[in-house]
């Protein structure tokens, strides 16, 4: 890995279908907008005589199953609710299921609330475990101004070590319990990512990478994959200043 984009592509390779079983027009060309990609095939299929509001299947290159998530918490990624990382376990749908149902699955047009939205389940997964590293690509200032008080509070949470990461220049105060790393005209200005090593529990390990490609809208994926998150980590550590 030599640079954040090479992630992306790298997942670009895996190539998925997503089989839309719904009579519902509007969320065929909602889940077609965002994730109908060169490497993920969004099919439609009707339900027939079916009484239902309709699931979604993913499958492999090859045709095999991967899994089957209803409708209804699909609509969770096209009109997310925002919580702080610490009231996620009240949300009314199973958010894990969610995302662990499209893990590697490249989305292409999340706007800015979907992308915080997606971004608090891997934040909510390092405040619960409470140790190990959290590291965040705000890409500008304003965007980490706006979420300082949630990242004090995770910075300040159990031996959790929290990074934040800018291609702006940071002249406001450094949160409490956050390393502020600003390198102005790098590649952290095209990319919102966010990483949690998983602590002292592995299989916690997420991350989420998205690239800016359009003002306002990102491509991009997240993972729960161990080795990608370590790649990742080790990435941010090596390239940048994280002291």
């Amino acid at each position: 890995m030599n640079s954040l984009g090479t992630l992306i592509e790298r997942i670009e390779r895996q190539r998925k279908t997503l089989e839309v079983h719904t009579d519902d027009d509007a969320v065929v060309a909602e889940l077609g907008r965002q994730f109908e990609t060169r490497t993920v095939d969004v099919t439609h299929r009707s339900l027939g005589s079916l009484d239902d509001s309709g699931f979604v299947i993913v499958r492999s290159a090859d045709g095999e199953f991967r899994g089957a998530l209803g409708i209804d918490q699909f609509r969770a990624i096209l009109s997310p609710q925002i919580h702080p990382p610490w009231e996620l376990a009240d949300a009314d749908y199973d958010r894990a299921e969610l995302f662990d149902f499209l893990e590697n699955t490249l989305f292409t047009t999340y706007d800015r609330r979907q992308m915080v939205a997606t971004a608090r389940e891997i934040e909510e997964r390092a405040w619960r475990v409470g140790s190990g590293r959290l590291y965040t690509g705000f890409q500008r200032a304003a965007a980490l101004a706006a979420q300082t008080a949630v990242y004090e509070r995770l910075g300040s949470h159990g031996s959790l070590a929290v990074a934040v990461f800018l291609d702006d220049a940071w002249d406001g105060t450094e949160p409490d319990g956050v390393t502020v790393v600003s390198e102005p005209g790098s590649e952290l200005g095209e990319f919102w990512f966010v990483a949690f090593d998983g602590g002292d529990t592995e299989m916690e390990s997420c991350a989420l990478l998205a690239e800016e490609r359009r003002d306002g809208e990102f491509y991009g994926f997240w993972t729960y994959d161990p080795s990608t998150v370590d790649e990742f980590v080790t990435y941010l550590e090596t390239t940048y200043d994280v002291s």
